[in-house]
């Protein structure tokens, strides 16, 4: 499995990203990423953000495995699901890019 994301927006417009491939990670760490994918429930490919945070911090998660799912989530419409996930990547993220 392969995992984008990058995180954007907010009031400094700080962009932070990384790139996480479990093929290459130790047997815990790897077990541990895909818990917390399957935990998440990112499933489908969706677009769920608040149309009146303009200063909202935006989460972009793209999960690759025999299909690909691409998800955006603002930090209000973030599901609670999925906040463990997010805050592991934020955890891995570098300004700048991938």
């Amino acid at each position: 499995m392969k995992i984008s994301f990058t995180q954007s927006g907010g009031f400094a417009g700080l962009v932070l990203s990384c790139r996480i491939d479990t093929a290459v990670l130790e047997v815990t760490e790897r077990e541990t990423v895909e818990r917390l994918v399957i935990a998440a429930g990112i499933e489908e490919s969706c677009e769920c953000v608040s149309e009146t945070a303009r200063d909202a911090v935006t989460y972009e998660i793209v999960i690759e495995r025999t299909t690909q799912v691409r998800v955006v989530f603002d930090e209000i419409r973030l599901p609670e699901e999925a906040r463990p996930l997010v805050a592991y990547l934020k955890g891995h993220a570098r300004p700048g890019g991938v």
